[in-house]
């Protein structure tokens, strides 16, 4: 196997001899290795492969953006529940739980928590799941020092769910998509300018859309109101603000739901997220 990228000293992106693109982690396997060396396959301890080239690039993206222990603590996790669930679970959790954890812990050294208005409904339908989301906890606090809460882990043990499940009826396909679509140009034309599709912020707000979709066609949308800190977000983030009200007017107007505060501050501290870095790479 012959290393095409180098991470940092355990993890390296490899190609074999099929030509297929493999991520490989393990102590000290890219120590003082450069591109086009081979691998000390006896240093292997993790592979990770996934089916397309785009998945794989996600996941290089990810260590260019997030610091390596938040994907060595992904694994962890996702082996404890494999073998507590005794489950294979879809390898995309990795990109997605990883970077989940790190925004999370960011959120709360800023104090920025975000209630999760699903909790009850999580603990009720998914015992195992959300059982297996709070021994997360512990091991993402032994590891980073920062104590999450039960409302993160709802969030972590929804990752466990979907990571399980796979597909979805068609029309709800369609739908979700258009949907996605619908809001993405409102940003982009609230902020005059194209968002960068590439962006691993894009792809957080895709997903958070895509989530936010599937909870209004479920009838999961969050009805309570966490004045709070929806003042507290709407004062730091005054044009997120702005532009998350247009999103909460499409929907009202054409789903005829109105958004809760709870819902308004993750669109809120999404569009921040991916307008803000955009605008300050452009200038």
């Amino acid at each position: 196997m012959i290393i095409q990228k180098i991470f940092n000293n355990n993890a390296c992106m490899v190609e074999d001899e099929n030509e297929n693109e493999i991520i490989l982690m393990g102590k000290g396997i890219a120590f003082q290795k450069k591109q086009g060396d081979k691998v000390d396959e006896t240093k292997i301890q993790k592979r990770f492969v996934f089916d397309t080239t785009e998945l794989n690039q996600k996941f290089s993206q990810l260590f260019d953006e997030i610091p390596v222990k938040y994907l060595e603590l992904t694994d962890s996790i996702v082996d404890m529940v494999q073998n507590e669930l005794q489950v294979k679970l879809d390898p995309n959790i990795y990109i997605a739980l990883t970077d989940h954890i790190s925004y999370a812990v960011n959120r709360y050294e800023r104090e920025e928590k975000l209630k999760n208005v699903l909790l009850w409904e999580i603990k009720k339908f998914y015992p195992k799941e959300f059982k297996l989301a709070m021994k997360a906890l512990d091991m993402i606090e032994y590891e980073t020092h920062v104590q999450l809460d039960e409302d993160e882990a709802g969030y972590i043990a929804m990752h466990f769910v979907n990571a399980q499940h796979d597909g979805e009826e068609m029309n709800q396909t369609i739908a979700v998509t258009k949907i996605v679509e619908d809001i993405l140009q409102i940003v982009e034309f609230h902020y005059q300018f194209k968002l960068d599709e590439d962006s691993m912020n894009y792809m957080r707000f895709v997903t958070h859309i895509r989530y936010f979709a599937r909870r209004l066609f479920s009838n999961d949308i969050a009805q309570t109101q966490d004045e709070m800190l929806f003042e507290q977000i709407k004062d730091r983030y005054p044009e997120s603000y702005k532009c998350t009200v247009k999103v909460e007017r499409y929907i009202e107007e054409l789903y005829h739901i109105s958004i809760s505060r709870e819902e308004m501050v993750y669109f809120m501290l999404h569009i921040n997220r991916v307008c803000n870095r955009a605008i300050s790479q452009s200038s």
